[in-house]
């Protein structure tokens, strides 16, 4: 249950990447314990992984979509608490479907993103293009 719980905050953390989208449960950081993170490595993802991450950043952005007003009208914390597990694992499940990213390395790039300012405005602006309706 703790792996579960560290992976949604994590998938969650991919939310504040993209301008003005909020996390599906402002109140799993506030009982989340802040643990020491390892000083952030260097990482370089090649282009082909940054696509596919933006594949299903969009995907997990659409899960969360569908759950965030039922999880703001659920009446009771235990049922916030099984609408969130039942988003995680709809999130965890659009990652595992998307084609060159697991959900391991689709939390790497988020926690890398959230260190590298560069790479963060790349994942903006691909995420952005992607989201561009197609003419």
């Amino acid at each position: 249950m703790m792996m579960l719980r560290t992976r949604l905050r994590t998938v969650a953390a991919a939310f504040a990447i993209s301008a003005g989208a909020a996390m599906i449960s402002p109140a799993l950081a506030q009982d989340a314990v802040p643990s020491p993170s390892p000083a952030p490595q260097a990482q370089a993802f090649n282009d082909q992984k940054l696509q596919a991450f933006t594949v299903a950043f969009l995907a997990v952005s659409d899960v969360k979509e569908q759950y965030s007003q039922r999880f703001r009208d659920a009446p009771s914390d235990n049922e916030k608490q099984q609408v969130q597990a039942e988003a995680t694992q709809q999130m965890e499940q659009a990652v595992d479907q998307t084609e060159g990213i697991s959900v391991d390395e689709y939390n790497q790039i988020i926690q890398s993103a959230q260190t590298d300012e560069a790479l963060a405005q790349k994942l903006n602006g691909m995420i952005g293009n992607a989201a561009k309706p197609q003419n």
